[in-house]
């Protein structure tokens, strides 16, 4: 029901700096064998000093498979970079990068004490599923076509590729998954999505362009009739809301 999104990194800065990162750091650990996978326990990390892990443990994915499923969701997100604006946007990454850094932590030393948890799958999971979280609530599905008995979304590859990452290590990629989906949803409902960086620290990264106001074109009735009879799970109004974009 959108117009056509703009291809590739186009108004999308802070996607265009995080595939890179991602990819570059998921390569990086794949050709030094490196494994980026949190410690059994958090008193492991801190007496032998890496507890720096924490933090960076978000940023390179462990296996090949993930890292192509997982720097292909935070491409494919841009949709809610532009939908939210960049600000915005880098803020919620920063903000799903902390929370789900504490949350991971909690889970990992509670479920470590009861042998439950041996280890957290290194990436951007937690990051990937809060953004996935705001992407299901704020983007519609366009179409929809039957297959095989199944019902086929232009949205169903997004969430076979979010799938393959819950499931690729088990309880390890498993708890990540969740903490995102915790955060995402705690960022939608409370007001910490307010929050911005500075605007000292968004002129260095950020260029942010003023959105210039249009006025609002008359609307046909027929033409909201006639959509409206091809599209009808959704109402007037987002249907009115639609062309007016357009």
């Amino acid at each position: 029901m959108d117009a056509e999104e703009p291809s590739g990194f186009r108004n999308a800065p802070v996607t265009k700096f995080l595939v890179p990162i991602v990819g570059g750091c998921s390569a990086l650990a794949l050709a030094f064998n490196a494994k980026p996978q949190m410690a059994t326990q958090l008193s492991y990390l801190m007496s032998h000093g890496q507890f720096w892990k924490l933090f960076t443990s978000h940023w390179a994915f462990g296996s090949i498979g993930t890292t192509v499923a997982g720097t292909w969701l935070i491409y494919k997100m841009k949709i809610v970079e532009r939908r939210y604006g960049s600000s915005k946007y880098a803020a919620l990454i920063f903000i799903s990068f902390v929370a789900s850094t504490l949350l991971q932590t909690g889970a990992l030393v509670a479920g470590s004490q009861f042998g439950y948890i041996k280890s957290i799958a290194s990436g951007p999971y937690a990051i990937i599923f809060s953004i996935i979280y705001q992407f299901q609530k704020i983007v519609p599905t366009s179409y929809h076509v039957g297959m095989l008995g199944f019902n086929i979304t232009d949205k169903s590859f997004v969430f076979i590729a979010t799938a393959q990452l819950l499931l690729s290590s088990s309880s390890a990629s498993i708890i990540p998954c969740l903490c995102g989906l915790v955060v995402g949803s705690m960022y939608d409902s409370t007001g910490i999505k307010a929050w911005r960086f500075p605007k000292w620290v968004r002129s260095f990264s950020i260029n942010e362009v003023p959105i210039r106001r249009a006025p609002v074109p008359p609307i046909n009735e027929h033409d909201i009739d006639t959509i409206f009879s091809m599209f009808p799970n959704y109402s007037r109004q987002d249907i009115k809301n639609a062309l007016i974009r357009t």
